[in-house]
């Protein structure tokens, strides 16, 4: 299959029209032309930079510009987005990669425009010529924003072309959403109780909804207010009235796009440059132009309106499935498996769902708890993808060896052999980078919406594990807290007795032999005394190590404070007690013979070990070693000469 070059597209929202009929055109194009293209997609639609909308557009540095030839920007998408497009064209620059943007001029790039100011001129001639509209206004988008405000700019010199007066109550802000035209409508109506002639809106969104709220307050369109559109979408069409737009030509600009990107790869033309696609302009029901639709035409709507009430019905209930299920894992692991039967709503024959090696982090306290808070990755990717779910034609699903991120896919030059088409989305829980997702696709017939959905449960679902997994290792070690020692992390008095108790049972039940050691380090009072309490601390660590080298895998060990120490176990053989002190005493052997300390440390000990009888407790087993303990221990100080309280 040749292979001309490689192109990362680059887009944001859900706008699945806009998306759909550009992205699916171009891919077409594309894979004509031997070009392979990885989508980069934000599902982001916001554009107030919160910390969702910066994890989603986070996915744009994945890209690596050393395996690309040519970056594709829908800059009509990335709007108010900070300097999104400005460092991926500077990123492009750097690698000596052309760019082509797609309905925005960019000074350094090949612009395609589908000529969206041009038509806007037109529309507002005509409401001005052919309707006789004189007192007419505009409804932008935002302040400051360069699609709006070029709109903007297009409405005053427009007026100002038919000598018509343009003051501050011309101009008004809808967000380029319907709600905030709706508001627009009624700030204006609240001011004058009337309204103008006309409404020229900046977008079809905003055009529906001036529509929406003029019905509301008793007016007629277009009898009483004229309303028009520009950019095209659905929602135009199926409103009633339908919206006076411009019907771009989306495959047109998208095969251009592709066109121009080989050219430019092959040197035939300057990688700067701008065209312009024309697209035709429709005037519509809500300028008076064009008859009602019938009503067979409204019946289809429906009937295409049902179905996607169906569909995300169906999909709604395969989510809530695969939340329930994966919040089921005990391990961050076992959540990945319970996510696998749900990758196939992907809907693609080859997917993966990749996640960085420094997303779950090993935890062991509060303290580092709080540390991954403050540290964790809000920009870029790891330098490796530790966990890799593969799914294949939605049957096999399973996991890959970790690879470079650099390489955005696992065997990335092999896959560009066997696919066309590659798109990825970012998996992330407000700003903090999980990791993304990436599937091969041939056709963009996918409900954004619905792929919206789907991927944040994922990420939500992973953020949950891992939250899950960091807090079960916290309370482990917390647990753990409360039943060590913390000097020798030898089990305290409360660790003895929560697992010695099955121990015994143990041996209870199969009539074999328990032991308790009881152990007194000597002298802890005249080392501190005389050499400084941190020698005595060596002291009891020692003693502590020593009872640890001499215990099997099955004893317990306890340190019951102070120079008090405690061991218990099964016992093997007849001889296991005597082989346990015989190991304790060998290593303070070795320890005293080589520590170059200018003092021993000894312990005293005392032995008891039997079969138990069901009627006999642990605390007796104690007492009885505890009193050849004593015993040895008054032999040691009558023989060397020192006294000491027992602690």
């Amino acid at each position: 299959m040749e292979n001309n070059g490689v192109v990362a597209l680059v887009s944001c929202g859900t706008d699945s029209n806009y998306n759909n009929s550009f992205v699916q055109s171009f891919a077409d194009k594309c894979t004509e032309l031997g070009l392979r293209v990885l989508w980069f997609q934000s599902l982001s639609n916001k554009y107030d930079g919160d910390a969702y909308d910066l994890g989603e557009i986070n996915i744009f540095n994945l890209i690596n510009f050393d395996k690309i030839d040519a970056l594709v920007l829908m800059s009509i998408t990335l709007v108010d987005r900070g300097s999104v497009k400005e460092e991926l064209v500077a990123k492009a620059k750097e690698h000596g990669v052309p760019v082509v943007s797609i309905d925005e001029d960019i000074d350094s790039a090949y612009s395609i425009s589908q000529g969206y100011e041009e038509a806007l001129e037109d529309v507002i001639r005509h409401v001005i010529t052919e309707h006789g509209a004189k007192n007419i206004k505009f409804l932008a988008a935002m302040k400051g924003n360069d699609v709006s405000d070029a709109r903007e700019e297009v409405f005053r010199n427009v007026m100002a072309e038919y000598g018509l007066e343009v003051n501050e109550d011309s101009v008004d802000y809808g967000y380029f959403w319907w709600a905030g035209a709706s508001d627009a409508v009624q700030r204006h109506y609240d001011k004058f109780h009337s309204m103008p002639e006309a409404f020229i809106c900046a977008n079809d969104s905003m055009a529906v909804g001036v529509c929406s709220k003029l019905n509301e307050l008793g007016y007629l369109v277009p009898d009483d207010v004229i309303v028009t559109g520009i950019d095209g979408i659905p929602e135009g069409n199926t409103h009633f009235p339908s919206i006076t737009t411009l019907m771009r030509d989306m495959p047109g600009a998208a095969g251009v796009a592709a066109q121009r990107i080989l050219q430019i790869i092959k040197g035939e033309i300057p990688p700067v440059g701008s065209e312009t696609i024309a697209g035709t302009i429709l005037y519509r029901e809500s300028c008076g132009c064009e008859a009602a639709r019938l009503t067979t035409e409204d019946n289809k709507i429906k009937r295409e309106l049902y179905g996607e009430i169906d569909l995300w019905n169906g999909f709604s209930d395969r989510v809530v499935l695969m939340s329930e299920a994966a919040t089921g894992g005990y391990t961050f692991d076992e959540t990945l498996e319970k996510i696998k039967p749900f990758l196939k709503d992907l809907w693609t024959k080859e997917c993966w769902l990749c996640i960085c090696d420094d997303f779950v982090t090993g935890v062991e306290s509060l303290e580092d708890v709080y540390l991954s808070y403050d540290t964790y990755r809000k920009t870029g990717y790891s330098e490796r993808i530790q966990y890799v779910l593969h799914g294949v034609n939605d049957e096999c699903y399973d996991f890959l060896e970790p690879f470079s991120t650099a390489e955005m896919l696992p065997d990335f030059d092999k896959l560009m052999e066997k696919y066309d088409n590659f798109l990825f989305m970012p998996l992330h829980f407000q700003d903090r980078t999980i990791g993304y997702v990436a599937f091969e696709f041939k056709f963009v017939d996918r409900n954004y919406h619905l792929l919206h959905t789907l991927i944040t449960n994922i990420s939500r679902v992973l953020e949950n594990a891992r939250i899950q997994s960091e807090l079960k290792t916290v309370v482990g070690r917390l647990e753990d807290m409360y039943i060590r020692d913390s000097m020798t992390n030898l089990y305290n008095r409360r660790g003895f007795y929560q697992f010695t108790p099955k121990l015994y049972e143990k041996c209870v039940a199969e009539s074999i032999g328990f032991m308790i050691v009881s152990v007194d380090l000597d002298n802890l009072k005249g080392i501190n005394d005389t050499y400084g309490h941190h020698e005595g601390d060596n002291a009891i660590t020692t003693i502590a190590k020593a009872l640890k080298a001499a215990a099997g895998e099955n004893d317990i060990v306890a340190r019951f404070g102070g120079d008090e120490y405690i061991a218990s176990g099964i016992c093997l053989s007849d001889d296991y007690a005597e082989n346990f002190l015989n190991r304790f005493k060998s290593y303070l052997d070795e320890y005293n013979a080589s520590s170059g300390k200018p003092y021993l440390i000894e312990a005293s000990c005392g032995t008891c070990s039997l079969s138990p009888a069901s009627e006999k407790s642990i605390d007796e087993f104690i007492k009885s070693a505890d009193e050849l303990m004593y015993a040895q221990k008054a032999i040691h100080r009558k023989h060397r000469g020192y006294s000491r309280d027992r602690m």
